[in-house]
């Protein structure tokens, strides 16, 4: 048979007293890493004869309030556990990422037949440096370019969310997720893109990425590498036609210098060494002959 409504609100008061206190919803905690994190300990309890913090299932502090005694049980964590202001709540300095974990707290009363409990969920996480930017493979059709670009964190990259913002046309526009996919003709306005990470304790963004830049190699602009290639190929080659035309130059006037007067010189000079006074040649019938067949 149930009770009546006053017998209910007396057990219910009963139960306040001498039962166990409700443990507190869960709490979420993140640290900078290297630094340092507080957690929050507050609870309605009249007289509290001991506290202790265990991380996952290792005991870390024990607190007696009224003694005063505080016992760390590991060594190495000696100098970095500490009690603000009298209170309860504990400070845990020089974080390291794995002292990202679960965390318990129970408070022990006279008043309470089973302890108060509450649990953290901590986060260590680093400060974000810069995030880094690559390009996938490009596409260029028609003067248009088209290819993605990626952003990302060489370290520390848990639980970071990153953005895109385009800047440059009519409005900007913002893309959520790592990956931003670019379509840009090199007749449009030059835009910006710029790549933001943020983590629970930190942002920071990437250097600023032009798409004229991006897209040098988009159709209908000249190829850097084979404009490089005939600014050096075009001055080598009219060096070396100068170079040749002068040596032309050269043979010929060596040329000049040993024939002066041209191919059948010789055979005049020779043929005037051999002429007498009266114009009455020296030579025989048989020597003409053949003076004849060498002019021939």
């Amino acid at each position: 048979m149930a009770g009546s409504p006053t017998s209910l609100t007396l057990m219910y008061i009963l139960w306040q007293l001498t039962g166990s206190a409700a443990p507190e919803a869960v709490k979420e905690l993140v640290g900078p890493l290297g630094g340092a994190v507080t957690f929050p300990l507050m609870a309605n309890v009249k007289q509290v004869d001991s506290i202790v913090w265990n991380f996952n299932t290792t005991l870390l502090v024990t607190m007696q309030p009224e003694v005063p005694t505080i016992i760390v049980t590991q060594n190495r964590n000696k100098e970095r556990v500490s009690f603000l202001n009298g209170s309860y709540s504990l400070r845990l300095s020089e974080l390291k990422k794995n002292d990202s974990g679960v965390y318990h707290a129970k408070i022990y009363s006279s008043s309470l037949q089973n302890p108060f409990t509450q649990n953290y969920v901590l986060h260590v996480y680093e400060h974000l440096s810069r995030p880094k930017v690559t390009m996938g493979l490009q596409s260029n059709k028609n003067g248009t370019c088209v290819t993605n670009l990626t952003c990302h964190m060489e370290h520390g990259g848990e639980d970071v969310i990153y953005t895109w913002k385009a800047l440059g046309q009519a409005a900007s526009e913002t893309h959520n997720g790592s990956i931003l996919p670019i379509s840009w003709r090199r007749r449009e306005s030059d835009m910006t893109f710029i790549c933001f990470a943020r983590n629970p304790i930190s942002s920071n963004s990437s250097s600023p990425i032009l798409a004229s830049k991006l897209c040098e190699g988009a159709a209908g602009d000249p190829n850097p590498s084979m404009v490089l290639l005939c600014l050096l190929l075009v001055p080598c080659l009219l060096i070396l036609f100068a170079l040749g035309l002068f040596l032309w130059f050269i043979r010929r006037e060596r040329q000049e210098e040993n024939n002066p007067n041209g191919r059948s010189s010789k055979y005049s000079l020779f043929h005037s060494g051999n002429t007498q006074k009266d114009g009455k040649s020296p030579l025989t019938a048989h020597d003409a002959r053949h003076t004849k067949a060498i002019y021939l």
